[in-house]
């Protein structure tokens, strides 16, 4: 058995710490009736896409819902429709890049119909895949299972620039269903995994004009998985694939030229580039080599 020294036991902490934050902790009991637990903008000034939310609660019977203090208390980005939660427990929400620039623009409102919460943290969660990120963290694929997502996810986005949509999982193979629906009634179907190609660890939907056309008037999304002959999974992330830069529109800008006030495609501001991606600098659209 390898053996761990005291010292690296001890630094492995102080190094979890650092990366620990306790936004709140107490005993809040959340209702319809008696409001939702809000947490301060400020709060959130370090936070990072890829990071996660961490809720603690008791007593629950119903549903938890994220949203963001701004007038009209938008959903979080990312955060999932009908997320049930029961009994006491922990329920983790992941954040996108837009979901961090909204907590930092207005804060946090937890809310659902009936829990008592008692700690609320940010905590280290896992790097982002290439692209933009509308969903991450962990939904169980099994038998008909349904992941469906608030519009607030893709809201933003300019799908006339998005070519594919990938969607990740633990698969051990690629026999599964996938139905991509923004309603359960006829006209709602989007997708399935006929339309898709399998990618390392991935199915991708080329999007065609009428989907993307649908994506983009629809209310919600809801993503269907149904396990067929392989074992269940985690589903893991959904990523919109921006269509390849046009050379003639863009300039190419230089590490050296990084700044403040620089954004990416979907219009969220970001911390830093990463090469090979576009951005909106000083109002144009750059490939950042």
């Amino acid at each position: 058995m390898k053996k761990i020294s005291l010292v690296t036991l001890l630094m492995a902490l102080v190094a979890f710490s650092a990366n620990a934050t306790d936004l709140w902790s107490g005993s809040k009991h959340v209702s319809w009736g008696d409001g939702g637990l809000q947490i301060a903008a400020t709060e959130f000034a370090s936070a990072t896409a890829g990071q996660k939310i961490v809720v603690t609660y008791t007593d629950a019977s119903d549903g938890i819902e994220f949203k963001v203090m701004n007038d009209d208390f938008n959903h979080l980005a990312g955060s999932r429709e009908a997320a049930w939660i029961n009994g006491n427990g922990t329920y983790e929400q992941f954040l996108t890049p837009a979901a961090v620039s909204a907590l930092k623009g207005y804060g946090l409102e937890i809310i659902g119909a009936n829990f008592t919460a008692t700690k609320v943290e940010l905590l280290d969660g896992k790097e982002l895949k290439d692209g933009l990120t509308i969903w991450t963290g962990f939904f169980w694929a099994d038998d008909w299972n349904t992941l469906e997502l608030y519009r607030e996810a893709y809201a933003e986005v300019d799908f006339s620039k998005i070519q594919a949509i990938r969607f990740y999982s633990e698969a051990a193979g690629t026999d599964y269903v996938i139905n991509l629906k923004s309603s359960w009634e006829e006209a709602g179907s989007i997708a399935d995994k006929s339309n898709m190609t399998d990618g390392e660890g991935y199915a991708e939907l080329a999007l065609t004009d009428e989907m993307r056309t649908k994506i983009a008037e629809s209310a919600h999304l809801m993503v269907q998985f149904n396990k067929e002959s392989i074992n269940a999974f985690n589903v893991t992330d959904i990523v919109l694939v921006e269509a390849a830069a046009d050379p003639s529109a863009l300039e190419d800008v230089a590490a050296e030229s990084a700044q403040k006030g620089i954004y990416n495609i979907m219009g969220v501001r970001v911390d830093q580039m990463q090469k090979g991606q576009i951005y909106i600098v000083d109002g144009k659209k750059v490939l950042y080599q």
